[in-house]
């Protein structure tokens, strides 16, 4: 079993597949009719009127030819299906490239089918809406009166619907599972058995905040079969694929579909071997499909839910389909019933929504424009480079058909220090604790410290700032006046404003490891140790550097017994087998794991790093070391000094060398900085 926590939205934000470090333009948000107004949707109302779009088929063709022939496409791209409709009609519906690289086996857009991973939400919301229209199913109504002998517990007393779902604001304490692709050729897992298996808790008020749900969306799966009385995967095919003449779509793998699937490649250029998703049809991540087919069902997105003589939705429900429900703040739009925001920056003052997917090998993206009534969808099976060709084409796409003009300057407000000092804190986000932001005041100024480093924050309107390239950032209060959550540059959720604590009476304020301390008891993660010292020039054991760094993935705990005898009576047990089987740490020879050891920081590299490598996709970066380290740990020890996660005992020499002194024991305060550096 290996972490795959983040499909769909999150990986919007990774330069590869999975969610990885290297986030390239994540705070994803696109102009809506609020933001149109605001200084950095910019594009003003004059652009509506001078950009037409694409029209002539001939021409879109010659675009996209064009597009493709780029260097830095061909270099690394296997296939590509791409669909371009306009105005009811479809202007392009072509394959680029090998859906089998060996076989030389061209993609061709009506036959190819491709892994669409979370492009799959749109389908499952659509379901849902149309169940909604028939009576079938209250939108509003507590989703537990429709699970049969199941019962989610909810610890907030305000009910869990299927708008909160759709909208991914269920409350939920999980909302990723730690496998969710397995071999075909094994038992299938059964919808309903899933639900059951990985039921979440109701932690915060349903529909108060944004946490990218693939649970959510499973969940709804299973609520359209009790309420149509079909299986998720007959009730789509009858109800969506059969009316728009989908005839290349499914949810559900079989051994027959090998010769059409395009075969996936790895970042690496490997081929992927066939696999299934778990659940077995997926209303989160399975859906499988062709150009010809999207093009179809953007068609029909894209005319009130229309395709010719058959309709799969009322036009108010395409609309409010279409219809950004939840956001931080008005002019930074969210997200809507199976919908959201990617590549704002390109948007170039249009409405644009869109949905994306991504899976082992494959990624696909289609966004639509529905005052223009223009889609743009791409599907590819690769994962090298996979984001870089979406964005490209985008921006490409976007700059050709709908240019944007002369902007107006943004006009800033001055406010002062002691004004901006309520939003002053740090900032946990909801879907990976480890993902924080380190909020201070300034005079005119948010000064914010996260992964990328230091921005510098202008304010706009009440609680709505911009950073120096134009992405947005917002805070939310909520009813009793208090700031609660902010969103800035990781799409997939906002952050939660942590609570203030105290630091130990042993760690000296002027201490430079007494801000990431301070972090570690802010996340909760020191709760079972002494509250009154930290003793951060002790050495830390091999269980509690795991006990302290598992919890900041965001992962439910393994609730199996662990499989260390030595470790049984460890308060961090459950961390330790968590690690186990994610495959972040594997114990001794003798298969102990030794808890009460003291570790070493080559060790604690080594962990961290296979933890970013199997959970976030991170690739190992390079770093020129000094000093001695253990072969074995030489890549982890590399990764973990390039990547800056590290505390101020390390620092390079005149020839940017590091010493990480690797053989001696990991200290505390040395493992509360790596932790909080890291991601």
């Amino acid at each position: 079993m290996t972490f795959k926590l983040i499909k769909g939205l999150s990986k919007i934000m990774a330069s590869a597949i999975l969610f990885s470090l290297s986030l390239s333009g994540p705070g994803a948000y696109a102009a809506t009719p609020s933001a149109l107004s605001s200084p950095t949707a910019a594009a003003s109302a004059s652009i509506a009127a001078q950009a037409n779009g694409p029209s002539d088929p001939l021409e879109v063709a010659s675009f996209m030819d064009g597009f493709f022939e780029r260097p830095e496409v061909k270099a690394s791209l296997a296939g590509a299906s791409v669909a371009v409709v306009k105005d009811g009609k479809v202007l392009l519906n072509k394959g680029y490239g090998y859906a089998n690289l060996a076989l030389k086996k061209p993609v061709d857009p009506e036959r190819t089918v491709f892994r669409l991973a979370s492009i799959s939400k749109t389908f499952t919301a659509m379901a849902v809406m149309q169940l909604a229209e028939q009576k079938k199913l209250d939108l509003d109504r507590d989703v537990n009166d429709y699970l049969k002998g199941m019962k989610i517990v909810n610890r907030t007393g305000s009910p869990l619907t299927a708008r909160d779902l759709m909208t991914h604001t269920s409350g939920f304490d999980f909302t990723d599972i730690p496998e969710d692709e397995g071999d075909p050729s094994g038992p299938s897992y059964g919808l309903d058995d899933f639900v059951k298996d990985y039921m979440p808790t109701v932690i915060r008020k349903p529909g108060e905040a944004f946490r990218y749900d693939n649970y959510g969306y499973n969940l709804l799966g299973y609520i359209v079969e009790q309420a149509s009385g079909q299986k998720f995967e007959d009730y789509v095919a009858e109800h969506i694929f059969v009316p728009l003449g989908m005839e290349n779509s499914r949810f559900v793998y079989t051994p027959d579909l090998s010769d059409e699937l395009a075969t996936p490649y790895d970042v690496s250029g490997q081929p992927i071997a066939p696999y299934t998703t778990y659940p077995y049809n997926s209303p989160d991540g399975g859906l499988m499909s062709t150009g010809a087919d999207m093009a179809r069902f953007m068609l029909a997105e894209l005319n009130g839910g229309r395709l010719g003589d058959r309709a799969v939705l009322r036009e108010s429900s395409m609309q409010a389909m279409e219809r950004y429900s939840v956001s931080i703040h008005p002019d930074i739009p969210g997200v809507g019933y199976g919908f959201e925001s990617s590549f704002p920056a390109f948007n170039n003052g249009q409405y644009v929504i869109d949905k994306s997917g991504a899976a082992s090998g494959f990624q696909s993206q289609q966004w639509l424009l529905p005052e223009r009534k223009t889609g743009l969808f791409v599907a590819l099976n690769s994962s090298k480079d996979a984001r870089l060709i979406r964005s490209l084409l985008y921006q490409s796409f976007m700059d050709h058909y709908f240019p944007v003009q002369d902007a107006a300057a943004p006009v800033y407000l001055n406010p002062s220090k002691s004004e901006l000092e309520e939003l002053e804190g740090i900032y946990r986000d909801l879907r990976l604790p480890a993902w924080h932001y380190d909020i201070e005041a300034a005079d005119g100024a948010l000064i914010v410290t996260d992964s990328y480093g230091v921005h510098e924050l202008k304010q706009l309107k009440d609680l709505l700032f911009v950073d120096d390239t134009g992405r947005m950032a917002a805070f939310k209060r909520d009813d009793r006046g208090r700031i609660v959550y902010f969103q800035y540059n990781k799409a997939d959720s906002w952050s939660e404003r942590l609570p203030d604590a105290k630091l130990y009476a042993d760690v000296p304020q002027d201490s430079p490891y007494a801000r990431s301390i301070l972090y570690l008891r802010q996340q909760g993660l020191l709760e079972r140790e002494d509250q009154e010292n930290f003793r951060p020039e002790r050495p830390i054991t091999r269980a509690q550097f795991v006990g302290w760094l598992i919890p900041t993935f965001g992962v439910r705990l393994s609730e199996e017994p662990v499989i260390f005898k030595d470790s049984a009576n460890s308060p961090y047990a459950a961390e330790i087998q968590t690690a186990l089987e994610g495959g972040v740490i594997t114990g001794t020879t003798h298969g102990t794991f030794e808890p009460d050891r003291f570790i070493t920081r080559e060790a604690a590299a080594v962990i961290l790093s296979r933890l970013l490598r199997l959970g976030l996709g991170a690739t190992p970066g390079e770093a020129k070391l000094i000093g001695q380290t253990d072969s074995w740990a030489l890549e982890g020890v590399r990764h973990i000094v390039a990547s800056g996660y590290y505390g101020p005992e390390v620092v390079p020499d005149a020839d940017g060398a590091y010493d990480y002194h690797s053989k001696r024991p990991m200290l505390r305060q040395e493992a509360a900085a790596m932790l909080y550096r890291y991601p």
